[in-house]
């Protein structure tokens, strides 16, 4: 069969229904387990295999196998379970649009790998090679640290390369930067006193927290003068999103908290970029009176991938005979599960949006119609990555 037979397949009411089913299971980063199971059910009535690996009980991981009919390489179709934990009203549709918290990070994608699944099953498998269905919790920042998707590729469950279900629909994304949250507790010995009681001899906090600030912004501006060697990407930045000193007016505070977040390049790693920030701290000479409690929330590294790659080109191929148009080749501003399946799994993947721009906002939706496109995008993606692995 060929892939303009697949592709008039695809049914709308059928990804309108299963988005439906899942986007009405609430499944917040670390409580996962009821839209896991509902998931493995819908990918099991889809035609794969299932196994439900519940290494991490109220967050399992959702593995599903598809297999060719002749031999080939193994293509991971991924996503997260998972959603923000932030409120939303009740899912609502009309027959255009769904809402609901999920709906479009990433339920939508969930919704298209079903669709696939189900289309290369009624049809015979006829593809060399095998569907390997990867879903997955803990993915939400900051209470996702990714240990599903890590957990998975410990276990050598990954692709030859893969497709990541969510990110933009516009473009082949090859390139993102890494990212990590940090955090500064700053305290004194001291305590907090009235402005009248403050005792000579004191430690400056204030003195401090400046200083360590100024220390920060200095940084940041040294990577705005810096050369971009990777001009798919954004510079890399230092970036102070809160900082508290203080609870009352006419109170002097013993304690201060910093955090903010730190973006970097696919030449520097986690670790390199930790070790660049203690020098920045060791460098001030802080009193030692003054104790600093440094901390972090690794949310993801930097890659970047060759644009020949196969499964870029394939995404390239099937967007342009979708659109009508060339797909540009970009890189991505947010970290999503490719830089761990790029940089852990040590193979090729791209992102495959099915229209993620409500995500995480007060009222999250999407159209029908446009997940539908999305599905063809990715069905000949996939189908053009099998055919050309022959």
């Amino acid at each position: 069969m060929n892939v303009e037979q697949l592709i008039s397949q695809i049914n709308a009411d059928t990804m309108s229904e299963n988005l439906w089913q899942l986007v009405n299971i609430s499944s917040p980063t670390r409580n996962e387990k009821n839209a896991a199971l509902q998931f493995a059910k819908m990918l099991e009535e889809a035609g794969a295999s299932v196994e439900i690996d519940s290494t991490i009980p109220n967050s399992p991981n959702v593995i599903g196998r598809l297999k060719g009919n002749r031999k080939g390489p193994v293509l991971q179709l991924s996503g997260h379970l998972d959603h923000v934990d932030v409120a939303h009203p009740q899912p609502t549709r009309d027959g255009k649009i769904i809402s609901g918290r999920g709906s479009a990070d990433m339920k939508n994608g969930l919704t298209g790998i079903l669709e696939i699944v189900r289309i290369l099953k009624a049809n015979g498998c006829d593809f060399s090679g095998e569907i390997l269905v990867t879903a997955y919790g803990l993915h939400e920042a900051p209470l996702g640290d990714g240990a599903g998707l890590r957990n998975l590729i410990e276990r050598g469950v990954k692709g030859d390369a893969a497709i990541v279900f969510e990110g933009p629909d516009n473009a082949a994304a090859i390139a993102a930067n890494g990212m990590s949250i940090w955090n500064l507790n700053i305290k004194i010995k001291e305590p907090a006193c009235h402005e009248f009681s403050v005792e000579p001899g004191r430690t400056d906090l204030l003195g401090v927290v400046i200083a360590i600030t100024n220390a920060l912004r200095e940084k940041d501006e040294d990577l705005k003068k810096a050369k971009n060697n990777f001009p798919l990407l954004a510079r890399e930045s230092l970036f102070i999103g809160q900082l508290h000193y203080g609870d009352f007016y006419n109170r002097v505070p013993n304690s201060a908290y910093m955090q903010g977040t730190r973006r970097w390049h696919p030449d520097k790693n986690f670790g390199d970029i930790k070790k660049d920030f203690d020098s920045i701290i060791d460098n001030l000479k802080i009193p030692q009176s003054v104790t600093i409690e440094q901390n972090w929330i690794f949310v993801g590294e930097s890659y970047q991938i060759d644009a020949n790659e196969k499964i870029v080109q394939s995404l390239v191929k099937a967007y342009k005979t979708v659109c009508n148009k060339d797909c540009p080749i970009r890189g991505h501003s947010s970290v999503t599960d490719v830089c761990r399946i790029v940089r852990q799994g040590k193979i090729p993947a791209v992102l495959c949006g099915f229209g993620t721009d409500s995500g995480h906002c007060d009222y999250e939706f999407v159209e029908i119609a446009h997940i539908k496109k999305c599905c063809e995008v990715a069905l000949r993606t996939v189908m053009s990555f099998f055919e050309d692995a022959r």
